[in-house]
């Protein structure tokens, strides 16, 4: 993600929200905080859901989603808005699969 802003940025978009800008290292610690957050919650499902697996594709796919509302409501130009949807639906494609693959389809 923080390739991808970096290239964003570098193309012109002012990844600023308010006129503040978002530092590229931002990018890098919110994606590390929420896909520990994530294999927190694939830890917990696999835990105590019967199905972990189908249980959080289902989570993180509404997870994903509602992370892209507050991106819609910003206060920033469409460009930016756009970089930080693209973001977080690469973030999400990329360690979503990878932790889904790792649970057992049941555990019941």
């Amino acid at each position: 993600t923080t390739v991808a802003a970096a290239i964003a940025r570098a193309a012109g978009v002012s990844l600023e929200i308010d006129g503040e800008p978002i530092p590229l290292l931002g990018f890098t610690q919110l994606t590390l905080l929420f896909s520990a957050i994530g294999v927190l919650l694939a830890v917990a499902l696999r835990r105590w859901a019967a199905s972990p697996k189908r249980m959080f594709l289902a989570v993180t796919i509404v997870l994903t989603a509602l992370s892209i509302v507050p991106d819609l409501l910003i206060s920033a130009t469409v460009a930016t808005r756009l970089t930080l949807i693209a973001t977080h639906l690469m973030a999400a494609v990329i360690v979503i699969p990878l932790v889904a693959g790792r649970l057992p389809v049941r555990t019941r």
